[in-house]
């Protein structure tokens, strides 16, 4: 081969050479960018993960509080005739039939109080909670008489009682409410899409206005107020505004009498 020939291969050659090395240091510094955005994404990835986890945790917790809640309320049969909200025997002589906002304070305050005296009466005395949504208090109030009774249609009397304590016990009273409640029946554990469709419907309405005039008729105006009948003699008595436990019981003990 000529000497100008091999020069010229050699140059080729070297100039190749210089080629594959740019190539290769830039398929390197490449490689090296994907590495780092595949720790970046892969970081981002374990702290979804963990935020999942957490998420799931959180929920399998308040699915347990709730379970044990509804234990709680095992004096309430899982279902009622004429899907009324009761607690306690039904074959009780006296029934105390309230009608409540979720939204009162003092029917909050005296929420705990009635469930107290009925457990303790030994079978003598229900509770029937009757939806009074107070206008001040709405929308918040009437949505969520709604929602206990799409829980009660869904799950039954007695998780619907549990429903109404955590209503009680989560609401910021006075017509602010829980929030979201399809996002509130899911901290339950209750499916957040039965509430969805449930309130978007038209389902309980009558039943909550009916409970409505029918306290109106008896001239409640406020809540709480309670209507306590004795099944034995046929007789009812309006007690209104908030009792202590103490203060129920002992009208309770004067319809029964000696």
């Amino acid at each position: 081969m000529p000497k100008f020939m091999q020069v010229a291969v050699i140059s080729a050659l070297g100039v190749l050479s210089v080629s594959h090395a740019y190539q290769f240091s830039e398929i390197k510094a490449l490689k090296q960018e994907e590495s780092l955005v595949t720790q970046t994404l892969t970081t981002n990835q374990i702290v979804s993960i963990v935020d999942q986890r957490l998420d799931v945790a959180e929920q399998r917790r308040a699915k347990d509080n709730f379970q044990t809640l509804i234990a709680d309320y095992e004096l309430a049969s899982p279902r009622v005739p004429e899907d009324r909200l009761v607690y306690g025997s039904l074959n009780a002589r006296l029934t105390m039939q309230e009608f409540s906002d979720i939204e009162c304070p003092f029917c909050r305050k005296m929420h705990g109080g009635l469930k107290s005296v009925v457990d303790s009466s030994e079978g003598v005395v229900n509770w029937e909670f009757k939806h009074f949504p107070l206008s001040g208090h709405n929308p918040a109030a009437a949505m969520q008489a709604k929602a206990v009774e799409c829980v009660r249609e869904a799950y039954g009397n007695r998780v619907a009682w549990a429903a109404i304590d955590q209503f009680f016990e989560k609401t910021r009273s006075n017509g602010q409410g829980v929030g979201d409640l399809p996002t509130f029946a899911r901290s339950m554990g209750l499916s957040g899409k039965v509430m969805e469709l449930c309130l978007d419907s038209k389902a309980h309405e009558d039943r909550i206005s009916g409970d409505y005039r029918e306290g109106s008729k008896l001239g409640i105006s406020g809540t709480p107020a309670l209507r306590i009948f004795d099944h034995k003699t046929g007789r009812s008595y309006l007690i209104k505004g908030y009792k202590t436990p103490e203060q129920l019981a002992q009208a309770l003990q004067q319809i029964l009498g000696p």
